[in-house]
């Protein structure tokens, strides 16, 4: 097969495999695979969700290939929930099955094969818990890699991993985005590699295999794809993932996408419903809280035009689902035998609200992407580096 294309989402200039963002534009780098010579195997060929769809991720060398044991995650029809929204069928994937209980493994171990291909092994990064445990426990899988890992101190208790001579944890007194900017500023004083957070098109690209393994498991293409959002990168790994298969015939349509937000940090919601391209500064919130911890990012400027995009084109649209929403969607998905954080539970609030809104029609077929559950508290990092923001 050829080598794949990384080319800038906003400007089409060609990039290098080892840069996050535009050298130009400082847009987000894309990639192109040759569709046309590439083979996308069924969902029951191969254990390994990196062999079976190598061809569609940014990898070189099967030996550079680093499977973590995540994927294969069950999508399941839920007639129950069908019926409440009205709707013809409901499934939902659950990617709490994932080793650390969050679809966040997978960037995990798209990224380190992306790296062992690029020759990076010491690299910095930030995060409110998921994709930060997903990573230290690669650390203790994978030798030859070293992790810095950042966290605001709101969100240290979320990192649920013991010490590792190959992880050092750092604690920053402020939000996500102070914390970001922090670890970046550690990374350059220190010459490391920046992981990159949403511009790192691995994650997207790992975070892509839950829905491809989802079109290959639903018994027909959804019309609507749901998943919370902080930033998006998943849902816009989804939309990539849906356009592929359109392309290589696999899927009818390309379905459309909802993020969902909870609204006390919905600054996507507020800019897409006031009609705007960007962010405005009366969308950002500085402190943000909510019910759902590992969305609460209030600032999320960098990558709200790429999702706003994606909504437009696929028909879809940014939803907020309220607190007591919220609540009630984390009960039914309990009582149909889902365990589910309330970043998930989330997904199924804004569904429900769109369906209560008439929204949803009578013929639609949902794919409900449940990003993940409540890991136990231990263990978690004694040995942390402070920092100020």
């Amino acid at each position: 097969m050829s080598e794949p294309l990384h080319v800038c989402v906003d400007c089409e200039k060609r990039a290098d495999a080892t840069t996050n963002r535009c050298s130009g534009c400082k847009g987000a780098i894309d990639v192109l695979y040759p569709l046309d010579r590439t083979e996308i195997r069924p969902f029951e060929s191969n254990p390994n969700p990196l062999k079976r769809y190598q061809d569609i991720l940014p990898v070189w060398g099967e030996e550079n290939l680093t499977w973590l044991g995540e994927g294969n995650t069950p999508c399941t029809s839920v007639p129950p929930l069908a019926r409440l929204l009205g709707v013809r069928s409901v499934h939902i994937k659950d990617e709490s099955r994932n080793p650390t209980k969050s679809t966040k493994d997978r960037i995990a171990s798209a990224t380190l094969s992306r790296f062992k291909g690029i020759g990076v092994n010491e690299f910095v990064m930030a995060s409110t818990g998921n994709s930060s445990t997903a990573y230290a426990n690669a650390m203790r899988l994978v030798r030859g890699f070293k992790v810095h890992i950042f966290a605001g101190d709101d969100f240290v208790y979320r990192l649920n991993y013991a010490d590792h001579p190959q992880v050092v944890t750092h604690s920053v007194s402020g939000s996500f985005v102070s914390t970001a900017a922090t670890a970046q500023k550690f990374a350059r004083e220190n010459e490391l590699f920046w992981e990159g957070g949403f511009f790192n098109y691995a994650r997207r690209e790992g975070l892509k295999l839950s829905y491809v393994e989802a079109y290959q498991q639903m018994p027909t293409n959804p019309t609507h794809v749901f998943q919370a959002i902080s930033s998006g990168m998943g849902l816009l790994g989804g939309y990539k993932g849906a356009v592929e298969f359109n392309r290589k015939g696999l899927m009818d349509k390309v379905p459309s996408f909802i993020g969902v937000q909870q609204d006390t940090c919905a600054p996507m919601v507020s800019a897409w419903n006031a009609g705007r391209s960007e962010i405005a500064e009366e969308d950002i919130l500085e402190n943000p809280d909510g019910l759902a911890h590992a969305i609460l990012r209030g600032d999320p400027t960098n990558t709200y035009p790429y999702i706003r995009s994606m909504c437009i084109d696929t028909n879809g649209a940014l939803v907020a689902a309220q607190r007591e929403e919220m609540h009630i969607a984390k009960g039914i998905l309990e009582s149909v035998g889902f365990e589910a954080c309330y970043a998930a539970s989330t997904c199924l609030a804004g569904a429900m609200r769109m369906a209560h809104e008439g929204s949803l029609g009578p013929d639609s077929d949902l794919l409900i992407i449940l990003t993940g559950a409540l890991r136990p508290l231990v263990p978690t990092p004694s040995n942390i580096v402070r920092h100020l923001s």
